[in-house]
């Protein structure tokens, strides 16, 4: 039957999919669960368990000189390692797997929201950038815009996993529901 669960253009989506779900989890399974460089473990030794800014859902001008005073230069030149190397991948592999999960659910149409999440997680690494160059010299309008944008980040990416779980769940009782009529 054209454009039902066995043929062949939908089978791959699937695949594709199941790939990209087990690529984003393995990823993000590494990242925070393994020790090497650019990993929030190496991070958080560097930094003496203090979590990274990109980790926070808020911070002022006081905790990001506290953490960058506790990392000190060779802390600071691996935070920027990360921003420009894992944390260049991760977002643009989050994104295209919330979105693709959300397609496949009920709130389809929010599908545009993990695309805006990473692209504040673009900007925030920008901004976070700008951050580490000019330490210790803080511009306070600059530490509000990058905490500004991690918190926004954070509310996307959250907001698309509740709306992937929820579509999905919805989406399965309408199939479900469906079936019995």
């Amino acid at each position: 039957m054209p454009g039902g669960p066995h043929n062949t253009f939908w089978h791959g989506r699937r695949h594709g999919f199941l790939v990209l779900s087990v690529v984003t989890i393995g990823a993000l399974l590494a990242e925070n669960l393994l020790d090497f460089p650019g990993s929030v473990p190496r991070m958080r030794r560097l930094a003496a368990g203090l979590p990274i800014l990109d980790a926070r859902l808020w911070y002022s001008s006081q905790s990001v000189t506290h953490l960058f005073d506790t990392l000190g230069e060779n802390g600071r030149r691996a935070y920027l390692q990360l921003l420009w190397s894992v944390d260049l991948c991760l977002p643009l592999l989050f994104a295209l797997f919330l979105a693709g999960a959300i397609q496949r659910g009920w709130f389809r149409r929010m599908a545009w929201l993990p695309p805006l999440a990473a692209a504040s997680d673009y900007a925030e690494n920008i901004a976070i950038t700008v951050l580490l160059v000019r330490y210790p010299h803080q511009a306070p309008a600059m530490v509000l815009l990058s905490s500004a944008l991690t918190t926004l980040k954070w509310a996307g990416y959250i907001s698309s996993l509740l709306l992937s779980i929820a579509g999905y769940l919805l989406e399965c009782r309408w199939t479900r529901g469906r079936a019995y009529d």
